[in-house]
């Protein structure tokens, strides 16, 4: 503690004998580049010029499409099962092992089954395992979910 109270701070320098950042000398000198010979680059493309509105063609079928609201672009199978997963895991608060059923019904709506470690137990081939089924909409939003059958690690019931 003594040796603390003996060092002196460390000294500034005036701005004068500061260097600048350009001034400093490299840490590392860069190999000079390879000369490459001069190669010919194709002309860009042009691009067309943005269309006005005003420039679309009348339209009198009584059909005004720019009225409706913007569609959602539709969600894959597999953002679905993410969304259904993410969904029990908030509900439940429990561990899902995987997702090991989908099946899309009649209405749109995506059905899927996790598999969720219901009571965790030492060694993990004692856990309660259970089968939860999922249902979520076309835009992501969870419909209901259900538990299933529930089993012994590696060891699923009779079905």
């Amino acid at each position: 503690m003594a040796e603390e109270e003996e060092r002196a701070p460390a000294r500034r320098r005036p701005p004068e004998e500061r260097t600048t950042t350009r001034e400093r000398p490299a840490a590392r000198e860069r190999p000079p580049a390879r000369e490459r010979p001069e190669r010919e680059r194709p002309a860009p493309r042009e691009r067309p010029a943005p269309r006005d509105r005003d420039d679309r063609p009348e339209r009198d079928d009584g059909d005004d499409r720019d009225d409706r609201p913007a569609r959602p672009k539709k969600l894959s199978s597999t953002r679905l099962a993410q969304l259904a997963v993410s969904h029990l895991k908030e509900l439940t608060t429990r561990d899902i092992e995987a997702v090991v059923g989908m099946s899309r019904k009649d209405d749109g709506n995506l059905v899927v089954i996790l598999e969720v470690v219901e009571n965790h137990h030492f060694p993990d081939s004692a856990d309660i395992m259970a089968e939860y089924s999922v249902e979520v909409d076309p835009d992501g939003e969870l419909v209901g979910y259900s538990r299933g059958p529930r089993y012994l690690r590696g060891r699923p019931g009779d079905k």
